[in-house]
């Protein structure tokens, strides 16, 4: 679905993005699964170690109720861990699903521009290595608070995605 065709929030779109070790200094990589609104740009994201379609449901299953608001639709691209098992729970949920046209990644625009303010704004400014996978997982939940309640958006005539959402809640 296009930036202009939604025009309350729910309508989500979600991907996954390889964080290998030159991104994260960890010695293997593992994925970052995200969902975000395409109205007013909150992200939620889970940080596994696997790609496959388990993962997906199980990300979904820890961000759904992170949501601000009621999911409605979500748009994925075509890859291994959105296929017939994802398609049968994201409907099991009550959400209306599409996939986006093969080799057209520009139709999922918003997640893959967030997947850039991610690696511009936090990955490349790590100042060490974490730890271990876990400390990853804090410092990225950490960094989702800071894009979702602090950071303002050019997207958004500057402001915060939650602060879009609480003006739409409001109405």
């Amino acid at each position: 679905m296009h930036v202009k065709n939604t025009h309350t929030v729910g309508y989500l779109q979600m991907d996954v993005k390889y964080l290998t070790p030159e991104l994260t200094g960890l010695p293997w990589t593992c994925f970052e699964y995200a969902v975000i609104d395409i109205y007013s740009r909150y992200k939620e994201v889970v940080i596994l170690n696997h790609l496959d379609e388990d993962g997906a449901i199980a990300s979904l299953l820890e961000i759904i109720p992170k949501l601000p608001f009621k999911s409605l639709f979500l748009q994925t691209d075509n890859g291994l861990e959105f296929q017939t098992r994802f398609r049968t729970f994201v409907k099991g949920l009550g959400m209306e699903y599409h996939y986006i046209h093969k080799r057209t990644p520009n139709e999922n625009a918003v997640i893959e521009r967030s997947f850039r303010t991610d690696q511009d704004e936090f990955l490349y400014r790590l100042e060490m290595p974490p730890q271990n996978y876990d400390e990853l997982r804090i410092w990225f939940a950490n960094w989702i608070r800071e894009y979702n309640y602090e950071r303002p958006h050019l997207g958004i005539n500057l402001q915060t995605p939650y602060e879009v959402v609480a003006n739409v809640m409001s109405d």
